[in-house]
């Protein structure tokens, strides 16, 4: 899925967790969370569903399967954190 990178760094960064905290709870380093994302590594399912689970973004899993672009969830969540999480798209 394109821009999944950008969604991962969206909700994380909504929860306001770090990406070494994030990377706790997934088993896995902070430099791996970097590389998802960057979308330079694939994230497997479980940790998917772990991450949006920690996040509490289930309903972006929601908008996703109704076909929202995921360019529009992650401009959402940009301006619900005041920020611009775009550089992937």
């Amino acid at each position: 899925m394109e821009n999944i990178g950008s969604l991962l760094k969206a909700t994380r960064l909504f929860k306001g967790m770090t990406q070494k905290e994030m990377g706790k709870i997934l088993g896995v380093d902070r430099t791996v969370i970097t590389k998802m994302e960057k979308g330079e590594i694939a994230l497997l399912f479980d940790r998917g569903l772990m991450w949006f689970q920690v996040t509490g973004a289930q309903r972006v899993l929601e908008h996703l399967s109704d076909g929202v672009d995921i360019s529009v969830i992650i401009a959402s969540l940009s301006t619900l954190i005041g920020g611009l999480i775009i550089p992937w798209i």
